[in-house]
């Protein structure tokens, strides 16, 4: 048992650690050093914080393990077919500012973790076809798969999305942050198409409170009159 969860960890990590250099390069290009370093950092406090929760689940025992792996991919279910829902909420679209490298970064992140699902996915048509053991149950075979299906599934769907600013809010890597919550905005003297936008709280679980956000020259001014005439209403209210 020990041993399968080492393995279960260590791939993973074999296939995150270059993903996550890589990402690093690509945001020091993109957003500078100081916004690639805050992505670096949330990165590994959620790999960090994934191992904590692995390695609990695992010492309550394989129906700890499995019932994380279900519950995760029911998560990424209910918040895909929930995003229609949301954006719809976010009111009408002012601008469709695009994707961008993070975007792209999280597509080669879906297409990894896609891979390792193939991996367990093969592992458990091999232990399936060859007939279960009297220990082993058929979810116990299919949990690894399901989980990292859902994983792939999330970041494809992340890296697919667009920032739009919408009526109500930004839509960003299918999270909607409403305007209320904006606290301030820069742009970098450096790199003077990066913008980085600060709320008043992160805007869910897994984000920080600043955005740093690579804007098209096309798309420049108009993305700083918005911004400039939400924050303008946000101090009045």
């Amino acid at each position: 048992m020990l041993q399968s969860f080492s393995t279960g960890l260590i791939l993973p990590l074999i296939v995150l650690l270059p993903v996550m250099a890589i990402g690093y390069a690509i945001s020091y290009w993109t957003v500078g050093r100081q916004a690639a370093q805050r992505r670096l950092g949330r990165s590994a406090l959620l790999i960090l914080l994934a191992f904590f929760v692995a390695l609990g689940l695992h010492f309550l025992g394989k129906y700890g393990s499995i019932s994380l792996n279900f519950l995760f991919a029911a998560f990424v279910v209910l918040w895909l077919l929930s995003w229609n829902w949301r954006k719809r909420k976010a009111g009408a679209l002012i601008l469709d500012a695009g994707r961008f490298s993070r975007s792209k970064f999280m597509l080669w992140i879906g297409v990894s973790q896609a891979l390792v699902a193939v991996f367990y996915t093969w592992s458990a048509i091999n232990k399936i076809s060859t007939g279960l053991g009297n220990d082993t149950k058929l979810l116990e075979v299919i949990a690894q798969p399901v989980f990292f299906w859902s994983l792939a599934i999330y970041f494809l769907s992340s890296g697919l999305s667009r920032l739009e600013f919408r009526e109500n809010g930004i839509c960003y890597m299918l999270s909607v942050v409403k305007w209320e919550k904006l606290a301030s905005y820069r742009w970098s003297q450096e790199k003077p198409n990066i913008v980085t936008i600060e709320f008043k709280q992160p805007p869910n679980l897994l984000s920080t409170r600043f955005w740093s956000l690579p804007i098209p020259s096309a798309h420049r001014d108009a993305v700083k009159q918005i911004l400039a005439d939400h924050l303008m209403m946000t101090d009045v209210k």
